[in-house]
């Protein structure tokens, strides 16, 4: 079943990673020419979802993974040269590659193996 990503991530009041900087590491984080933001703005968030709709049947099976993420960790995971284990360990501990791919919270999964 498609599940069209949410364009809009809000930052969480107790699972965002912003409350847990002081000073000039969270200007750094919320900056809007820092790296990952750029990223998560300029590649992630330009992914056209509906192009892959026709790839997922009509209510059967369950959501797919984000495409946006999919898509911003193949491209992370071959620029930087990584492994794919590299890569869900960047995914899943790296605040920074977190919320290059839109991952705002800490709550927030990324995808799991298998579905990529």
């Amino acid at each position: 079943m498609f599940k069209k990503s949410d364009s809009h991530s809000q930052l969480d009041l107790f699972s965002s990673p912003t409350e847990y900087f002081r000073g000039s590491k969270k200007k750094e984080y919320l900056k809007d020419g820092s790296w990952h933001n750029l990223f998560r703005k300029e590649v992630v968030m330009r992914v056209d979802e509906n192009i892959f709709s026709v790839l997922y049947s009509e209510g059967n099976g369950a959501p797919n993974a984000s495409i946006r993420v999919l898509v911003g960790m193949m491209i992370l995971k071959e620029g930087q040269g990584w492994s794919d284990r590299q890569l869900f360990s960047e995914c899943g501990y790296n605040l920074l590659t977190r919320s290059a791919l839109g991952l705002m919270s800490l709550e927030d999964a990324e995808p799991v193996p298998s579905t990529y």
